[in-house]
């Protein structure tokens, strides 16, 4: 159920108008708000609410585990009867094509009784990491069988192929659920964060649930921390016209972003992508700078769709991105870019790591172990592997070459400007060689459309700029304005007159430009 299409739009109008009709029932809404976040993930395949629903189940455990405190029987027998409950329910009407996910369902629902009787008897402090562990064997294991089996068996195969060995397993012919990466993240955070002290495990089933599979953001972000966006569960959300107002104007400038610019960007990126041997040199590059913004224009679109419908729903979810192309360094990138994942990984691997505690190589070896996990977590391929790699060689040599500290040094205004430009440009010149390694379909790919880069083959396919340029531009602008403001809803700074000609301007171009193919959000895949 994509938010741009006429389904989303009939959903939400019906659950907002039973939500709204709730306002003095907190927990009436809250349950609201799970059941329309499994009715929008069911959109995909009802199927992948188990996993969802095992992860809840799991982490409501594993987290008062994490605490230290004891399980009560009556604790563990509910959660285990609602779970099976959902998960029958999830099932019913595909129980036939759906057994192994049912008895998947019920050995789960045994493992997690021989962890509570092993749990029992142990001093809190190895019961807390005990739990702690649980949580981390479920999660990751549910994302490892899903996301990279496949991938990890396909590259052993190959490897002992390469030295005369045939290995004669088979992959699993499964799917990939929609936005694992993304719950299994939060929900580990929630866990993670109990053991650490940081918080304090919740007693509440239904609002834990909800946090997990709130729907506005449960399939591509952003990766909402417990500690942000649990506690809005447990208070009346303030819905006034200011919150639907500034909220329906953030959803429609992400799906300008994602129907107007990446939508209709991604034919010439596509096109590119698809025979970057038949392509000159200006063509590929034209391919290039258009997934650049493409990509940039449908994560963010998203993630402002997805703060808009919350917005209306009286919750507030975090910036996603902050003007990342803009960046003069890569530390600078990744706190503008994703950043609900790059401070996870910071917060919960990086600093996991040892961080930048121990000596200079230790600090590289963890940024370059941080970034080549990151790219991993966005897809099992190895372009995924090798754009991780890449990223994280840039952010060490950065920090060796002390570029942050040269920069922070106070030079005259027009020096100033001197230096940000030409270090912007520079950094942006290797942004789309990153994102070159990310878009190739496989290594070979990526082999024959970097040569192509620089070949200086004849010059042709420039019937694709004039699009670009009619995309770009207007984005460019905007990040301009946002950037002068300091403030990435500036619309509220500027006189009535300028603010309605912006809204008139992103509405007729809605209306007038969208795509008309189906393009599903780039990080739906993760």
């Amino acid at each position: 159920m994509l938010f741009h299409t006429s389904t989303f739009f009939l959903f939400f109008a019906i659950f907002i108008a039973l939500y709204f009709s709730l306002q003095r029932y907190l927990s009436a809404q809250n349950l609201l708000v799970l059941a329309g976040s499994y009715v929008f993930y069911a959109a995909w395949d009802e199927r992948f609410l188990v996993l969802i629903m095992v992860s809840t189940a799991t982490d409501y455990i594993a987290g008062l585990g994490a605490s230290g405190r004891q399980i009560e029987r009556k604790t563990a027998l509910k959660t285990g009867a609602l779970l099976l409950a959902g998960c029958g329910l999830a099932l019913g009407w595909t129980f036939a094509s759906s057994w192994h996910f049912f008895a998947a369902v019920v050995a789960f629902t045994g493992f997690g009784a021989l962890a509570l009787r092993m749990a029992a008897p142990m001093e809190e402090k190895k019961r807390r990491k005990f739990w702690m562990t649980v949580s981390l064997i479920v999660n990751l294991g549910l994302l490892g069988v899903f996301k990279y089996f496949n991938f990890f068996a396909d590259s052993l195969a190959g490897l002992a192929s390469a030295g005369g060995i045939e290995l004669g397993w088979t992959t699993l012919q499964i799917a990939l659920p929609v936005g694992i990466s993304f719950y299994t993240f939060q929900t580990l955070s929630y866990t993670i964060d109990i053991y650490r002290d940081r918080m304090k495990p919740t007693e509440k089933l239904l609002e834990l649930a909800a946090y997990i599979a709130f729907f506005p953001q449960l399939v591509a972000g952003p990766i909402e921390r417990a500690r942000n966006l649990l506690p809005q569960f447990f208070k009346r959300r303030e819905i006034t016209f200011e919150r639907i107002t500034t909220g329906m104007a953030l959803f429609a400038w992400g799906m300008y972003k994602k129907a107007v610019i990446a939508d209709n960007l991604s034919i010439i990126a596509n096109d590119a992508f698809a025979n970057p041997a038949g392509m000159s040199s200006v063509g590929l590059w034209i391919g290039l700078i258009a997934f650049t913004f493409q990509i940039y224009c449908d994560f963010s679109g998203y993630s402002d769709m997805a703060r808009g419908v919350a917005r209306i729903m009286g919750f507030d979810l975090m910036v996603n991105f902050r003007l990342p192309y803009f960046s003069r360094t890569p530390s600078e990138f990744w706190r503008g870019w994703h950043i609900s994942l790059s401070t996870w990984l910071r917060d919960y691997l990086y600093i996991g790591l040892g961080g930048n505690r121990g000596s200079s190589l230790l600090t590289y070896r963890n940024l370059l172990l941080t970034m080549v996990l990151g790219g991993l977590w966005h897809g099992a391929a190895w372009t995924f592997v090798l754009w991780g790699f890449y990223q994280g060689m840039i952010l060490v040599l950065y920090r060796v070459a002390r570029i942050d500290d040269w920069l922070a040094k106070p030079l005259s205004p027009v020096l100033e400007y001197s230096r940000s430009a030409v270090t912007m440009a520079f950094f942006f010149f290797l942004t789309m060689i990153g994102w070159l390694i990310f878009r190739a379909n496989d290594m070979g790919n990526l082999s024959i459309y970097f040569d192509g880069l620089f070949a200086l083959r004849a010059i042709g396919d420039t019937g694709s700029l004039a699009l670009l340029l009619k995309m770009a531009v207007p984005l460019v602008l905007v990040q301009i304005a946002q950037a002068h403001y300091k403030e990435l809803e500036f619309q509220y700074n500027l006189a009535p007159f300028l603010r309605y000609n912006v809204y008139l301007f992103v509405l007729f171009s809605i209306v007038a430009l969208t795509y008309q193919g189906d393009v599903e959000f780039i990080y739906f895949d993760f």
